[in-house]
């Protein structure tokens, strides 16, 4: 049962956390984003992606939005609790009239409104490199949705794992980045050699850039069903691991 009043408390802290340093937190952003649009738009302008048939900027775009949304939903969350640890007041979490599962979705959702408000201005500045157009607009939201809620609850797993800010970066440099940049965000999997495109099938971030995709251009290098069925399976068991980190207090309660 969810105590609404609890509850909206929670996400109203997370949501003002970043709104509050809006110029850090949704626009600093944009400038690498952008930069990747300049350079990208202004290199190939003239190239067409091999098997798909349309612009390389046409092609880039789905996945610099999902380096954004990425990005900005994991760094809300993990920071947001390694800031309770360093301030000591991880404990007041637990100690408040919050149930398990409204300390999960609270800081979840959170996290989420972060993404997708950075992932939504992201698509706003790339309109003016290519013509905006998604093929599939409601199933672009609702992959958004799920990839947000993802990387949102990746991030509370290892703000309550780290121990100080270093920690958390370990996460975001080791992890993230390497498997977002090997996803197919600036290529096409089916056009790599040998093993490695079947390698790629083994990141599971491919499945959300291929699939976010599919619902901008309508063209993917795999089905956008299955794709589906791995982004909902593992929002349900990171869902799942978190409210149970939350349970037995890990790394709050010693």
């Amino acid at each position: 049962m969810i105590n609404n009043i609890t509850f909206f408390s929670l996400v109203k802290r997370e949501v003002a956390r970043f709104s509050k340093v809006a110029i850090q937190t949704i626009f600093a952003p944009l400038i690498s984003t952008g930069l990747y649009l300049i350079i990208f738009s202004y290199s190939f302008q003239n190239r067409e992606v091999a098997g798909y048939g349309i612009p390389y900027i046409d092609f880039i775009v789905p996945g610099l939005i999902m380096m954004s949304l990425i990005q900005n939903s994991f760094a809300n969350t993990s920071s947001s609790l390694i800031g309770a640890k360093y301030n000591g007041i991880i404990i007041d979490f637990l100690l408040a009239p919050f149930s398990y599962i409204e300390l999960t979705l609270g800081f979840m959702i959170g996290g989420m409104v972060r993404g997708l408000v950075v992932g939504s201005v992201t698509y706003l500045v790339a309109t003016f490199f290519y013509g905006g157009a998604v093929a599939h607009p409601f199933l672009a939201l609702f992959f958004a949705i799920l990839v947000s809620s993802i990387f949102s609850l990746f991030g509370i797993v290892a703000g309550l794992w780290a121990e100080k800010f270093d920690h958390v970066s370990i996460f975001s440099n080791f992890f993230i980045t390497p498997l977002t940049f090997l996803s197919g965000v600036f290529y096409s999997v089916k056009g790599l050699p040998g093993i490695w495109s079947e390698v790629s099938l083994f990141n599971p971030v491919f499945y959300m850039v291929d699939a976010v995709r599919f619902a901008f251009i309508g063209q993917s290098d795999m089905a956008p069903s299955f794709s589906a069925l791995i982004i909902g399976s593992l929002a349900v068991i990171l869902l799942l691991v978190v409210t149970h980190l939350f349970k037995i207090g890990y790394k709050i309660k010693s």
